[in-house]
């Protein structure tokens, strides 16, 4: 198959409208999971979104489960939560042969658990996890450990508006020899983690910085994977940024194309030059993260049937002209953590270019809204296709 007819299969949307959530090879099931309870509850922290902050805290349990090339996957436990003893030639700590993937659970009514569109993790995690040569696993089967860890530590979910508990299910490499290859051994595990509201007092707007220096990811690399590496090369930069007034990078390559907001994926909403209404976000290239947010974001607008939905190749060039002849009505992006990232502002090129929000909502109309129906949709009492009661 030439490279083409390859990128054509790759890039054909939606990302998760056809979830395959099997295995071909032998998986560990969510029946054969043993639960040992832990003898030292640990104190629960206040509800207190100073205090709750993200992944300060963890819950008493914790699941593992262990694959070794000769004898597959082993049991899953349920156990107390506690540290890993690792050899340090582990290839993990080496070559980041290790994935991971962020998901939330919520307190509903009457005290129900319930996740938000986990079945997408999990064919997340097991895209990213084939592409690092990890095992392959039956997501439906680590969804429902993960369901049976939450109903151990169900105490640990917050039940109060804003707050959450965060889902942090990881492959690593534990291969105990050096050598770039794949490796003969492998731990899953899952931690859970109470966190406050992103935004404590509300949705709050942040200036960002178009980094035409440094890149996130490149074409035919693994931006559009949850792996470790993608991560630790953003650090510098985030902390350059920010040490001249910025929140975040804005995310680009050399000729200008429009990438991702720090973590966050992007959403442009403006009047195009014929007029119309439109909400754009850059396409899945394969070196934008296929965010599950985002998924549910264009979803929700289509809709709503009030303006075209658009995914395709934007340069930063197009976003500043808009800004520039007053077209663009809101910018903001959005994630697992922070759900909606309204931007107030973006610098380029030595200049500073200014975006319309309303300083009474801290947000744009749309992005607002946008927030008010995500919150509602994973809190609220209603069913929806997106929510699993646990």
């Amino acid at each position: 198959m030439s490279v083409s007819k390859v990128q054509k299969l790759f890039f054909r949307f939606s990302y998760y409208k056809n979830l395959d959530l099997s295995s071909p090879y032998p998986s560990f099931q969510a029946r054969d999971m043993t639960t040992t309870h832990t003898m030292h509850y640990i104190t629960k922290p206040p509800c207190d979104p100073k205090i709750m902050t993200f992944g300060a805290f963890h819950t008493d349990h914790m699941l593992e489960v262990d694959w070794t090339e000769k004898m597959g996957w082993s049991r899953p436990q349920i156990i107390p939560f506690k540290s890993f003893s690792i050899h340090p030639f582990a290839a993990c700590l080496h070559y980041a042969i290790e994935c991971f993937e962020g998901a939330k659970a919520y307190k509903g009514p009457n005290k129900t658990i319930r996740t938000f569109r986990l079945d997408c993790n999990m064919y997340r995690m097991k895209q990213s996890a084939k592409r690092l040569s990890l095992p392959d696993f039956d997501g439906a089967e680590l969804q429902k450990c993960i369901e049976g860890l939450l109903k151990v530590d169900q105490d640990w979910i917050p039940d109060r508006p804003g707050f959450s508990c965060y889902i942090r299910p990881t492959i690593i490499a534990t291969e105990e020899a050096l050598g770039v290859r794949a490796s003969s051994r492998a731990k899953l595990f899952v931690v859970l983690c109470p966190v406050g509201p992103y935004f404590p007092s509300g949705l709050k707007p942040v200036r960002v910085f178009c980094n035409t220096t440094t890149i996130r990811s490149a074409p035919g690399g693994v931006g559009g994977y949850k792996v470790a590496g993608n991560y630790a090369p953003t650090v510098m930069p985030l902390k350059e940024v920010q040490q001249i007034g910025f929140h975040q990078n804005l995310w680009m390559l050399p000729d200008g194309l429009v990438q991702e907001m720090g973590v966050c994926n992007l959403f442009f909403f403006w009047t195009n030059k014929q007029g119309e209404r439109e909400l754009v976000t850059p396409q899945l290239d394969g070196t934008i993260l296929p965010g599950i947010v985002r998924d549910s974001l264009l979803e929700l607008t289509r809709e709503m049937n009030q303006f075209k939905v658009i995914e395709k190749k934007l340069y930063i060039q197009e976003v500043i002209e808009a800004i520039s002849e007053g077209r663009m009505i809101e910018m903001f992006g959005s994630g697992t953590a922070v759900s909606i990232q309204p931007i107030e502002a973006i610098g380029y090129n030595d200049k500073i270019y200014e975006v319309k929000y309303d300083p009474k909502l801290n947000a744009g109309e749309l992005s607002h809204k946008l927030f008010d129906m995500i919150t509602e949709i994973q809190t609220g009492g209603k069913p929806h296709k997106w929510i699993n009661v646990v």
